[in-house]
């Protein structure tokens, strides 16, 4: 009888990264919608989201072998069989992105830099919220950019929305635990099975990417003065 053996999937830095990101999206959707902290916190909290696909666009270069960039972006027809598998439940247990799940990935960092990049540069209906690069283009090029901003969260809503059911599709139907791996790092693999390579990067590495992220993104923010 083979016996699954633990093993390490996820590094620290896509971990931390991937829930800071769930919570600051969720507070950025509700407040958006709703008015909670509007005011107090919509703007901070997006431009935390921003430092954030920053952090992720540099780790996706010098981080853990299976968050490069380049591993999310598959051959589009393994995405579409990927789906197929899970449909037949017969899913491939993968050490990393699936080939759906990394399209998936690539698209929600899009919108999210959309969304972020685009709240830079407007302001509330009212003008009592304003990013810190408002002013910066004609007010023809603004209204442009808010109408992008509402439209895109929409957008961004659906995404998220599917993002969480397919979660659990897999958990429930398809038989595959995303969640507790994306929690402690590690997965079970049965030992008669080759355990693909994965190069795995220091910490000390993503703490200085991260470092370098609020750099970046707190200097076009205005966080030092």
């Amino acid at each position: 009888m083979n016996k699954p053996e633990l093993i390490k999937i996820w590094d620290l830095w896509v971990r931390v990264f991937h829930w800071s990101l769930a919570i600051s999206v969720t507070f950025m959707l509700v407040s958006g919608n709703t008015g909670w902290m509007f005011f107090d916190w919509h703007r901070t909290v997006g431009e935390v989201v921003m430092m954030l696909i920053v952090f992720r666009l540099l780790w996706g270069v010098v981080g853990s072998g299976n968050a490069r960039l380049f591993a999310l972006c598959r051959n589009p027809l393994k995405a579409l069989n990927h789906l197929g598998d899970l449909f037949k439940r017969r899913l491939p247990v993968e050490r990393g992105h699936n080939a759906a799940g990394g399209w998936a990935v690539l698209l929600m960092l899009i919108l999210l830099a959309v969304q972020a990049g685009t709240g830079f540069f407007i302001a509330d209906e009212d003008e009592l919220v304003e990013g810190a690069l408002y002013g910066s283009f004609s007010g023809s090029v603004t209204d442009l950019l808010y109408r992008i901003h509402y439209m895109n969260a929409d957008l961004l809503q659906i995404v998220v929305i599917v993002h969480v059911i397919m979660v659990f599709t897999y958990l429930l139907y398809g038989r595959q635990n995303l969640i507790t791996p994306m929690i402690h790092g590690s997965m079970k693999w049965l030992s008669d099975r080759a355990i693909p390579p994965v190069t795995f990067q220091a910490n000390w590495v993503g703490a200085v990417v991260l470092l370098v992220s609020v750099a970046i993104v707190g200097y076009v923010a205005g966080w030092y003065g």
